[in-house]
């Protein structure tokens, strides 16, 4: 079905979804671009509608829109600039419903590793870290409260897909993430710049809970107060590192700990 209206309502509809209050209301966040699409099928992704820019060639969504899938509409090129919040927009989207994850999802792999967030704020930094963390073989991420939404398409995007297969939770403030954390066992470890003990010497190969803290202001001081501090040490005059940056570094050494004890 070719849709050529911007007051279409299925538009006007997902249009809405580049909105937080809705996501919230709806349950379902934006997709986009054919790769973004094709993995939440992979994945098992409940996705309610597919968006085709007319006349975008989309060899890698062949297979998929030609079976059992969701309906799918054509949209005209200025309709689907509408809907996308890209800059370039690629061809496809879709809309699709969050998935639900418990605390056991979360936690139910002993010995395993957690991503905490405090207040991030950028959608840059949110998605690669949840990007990051699952590709160094964390379990899950815990987002406290004053983080960007994880379902905003631009953290969608920067995740590459991890927001379908890892476990995201939220938790109201620090003292409930560090409530949850505890009952977990989980040893907390709060990146900051002038941590007493340095990343390399930590002890991350399994049950640690790695504390990413707002670009501006860093952990909150309840963070601060309940985990040991953490440093990454460096050799040239760079004062700190981006959120994302530091966290990477810190969740490949607790990688690279954990490879060497399974050894």
């Amino acid at each position: 079905m070719l849709i050529s209206s911007k007051d279409n309502r299925i538009v006007k509809d997902a249009v809405k979804l580049r909105e937080k209050k809705y996501r919230d209301a709806s349950g379902c966040f934006l997709l986009e671009g054919p790769g973004a699409v094709l993995e939440a099928a992979r994945q098992g992704g409940r996705l309610r509608f597919i968006f085709t820019r007319a006349g975008a060639a989309l060899p890698e969504l062949e297979e998929l829109l030609s079976g059992q899938v969701p309906a799918v509409y054509e949209l005209t090129d200025d309709v689907f600039a509408r809907v996308s919040d890209a800059v370039t927009p690629q061809g496809a989207l879709a809309v699709a419903e969050k998935p639900v994850w418990s605390e056991a999802d979360l936690f139910g792999r002993e010995g395993g590793n957690v991503l905490v967030l405090d207040r991030v704020q950028d959608p840059g930094n949110l998605g690669t870290l949840i990007r990051t963390a699952e590709a160094m073989g964390f379990t899950g991420a815990l987002l406290v409260k004053g983080c960007c939404d994880p379902w905003s398409p631009k953290v969608v995007r920067s995740a590459a897909g991890s927001l379908l297969r890892l476990p995201v939770l939220q938790a109201e403030d620090a003292a409930e993430a560090l409530a949850l954390l505890k009952k977990h066992g989980k040893t907390c470890w709060c990146a900051v710049m002038d941590g007493e003990t340095a990343c390399f010497d930590a002890d991350l190969a399994k049950d640690a809970a790695v504390v990413i803290g707002n670009e501006g202001g860093g952990a909150s001081e309840e963070f601060k107060n309940a985990s040991p501090g953490l440093s990454i040490p460096m050799a040239g005059k760079t004062e700190s590192l981006n959120a994302a940056y530091a966290g990477a570094i810190i969740m490949y050494e607790s990688l690279r700990q954990r490879m060497a004890v399974e050894k």
